[in-house]
């Protein structure tokens, strides 16, 4: 299966989610491949170093405004984009998957397109959102708001699962693959 990865590309990430990071990519990288932002930093680099070390095959997309941070990395496959919709497109058609970690502004942008894509039916792939101790809390409180008081036709969790674990997203894995 090729997950995308989406999650931040700072070394300044908060050490917490980098050990949690971690064990997850350590736990589903050894049967599956990565599709991710082209970067050897943050959260980002944590899940290409442990990829790589499996052996899997690793799908970069990367923003030509970013094409220094292909330099090191080995990559079996590389897309070139320009644009965050570019972007998304390629993610979309690379990734089986969609896992959302913490990050900034970048990830949270991917996040809500995807989002928006998968509720437009523009894509069926499944989201999750790994909110590792409690990151997303105010997120996933903010699109039950949207739900509560503004549109009903809007769910939420309909749309993106949410784990707290990473033995959760595991088994969640695994049984996506034993279905197939």
């Amino acid at each position: 299966m090729r997950i995308f990865i989406g999650c931040s590309s700072s070394d300044e990430i908060s050490e917490e989610y980098k050990i949690v990071t971690k064990y997850l990519v350590e736990e589903i990288s050894e049967n599956n491949d990565l599709v991710f932002g082209c970067t050897n930093r943050g959260l980002m680099g944590i899940c290409y170093r442990e990829f790589l070390n499996n052996n899997r095959k690793i799908i970069g997309i990367c923003y030509e405004m970013y094409k220094e941070d292909l330099e090191g990395l080995k990559l079996d496959k590389v897309h070139m984009v320009n644009s965050l919709e570019e972007s998304n497109k390629m993610l979309e058609e690379e990734s089986d998957l969609i896992i959302f970690l913490p990050g900034a502004f970048g990830t949270l942008s991917e996040f809500v397109y995807i989002l928006e894509s998968k509720r437009t039916k523009l894509h069926n792939k499944e989201i999750l959102l790994f909110n590792i101790n409690g990151f997303y809390d105010d997120l996933i409180n903010m699109f039950n708001k949207i739900y509560n008081k503004v549109s009903n036709k809007y769910v939420f969790n309909d749309l993106c699962k949410v784990f707290n674990s990473v033995d959760d997203i595991k088994n969640y894995i695994q049984s996506k693959k034993s279905s197939k």
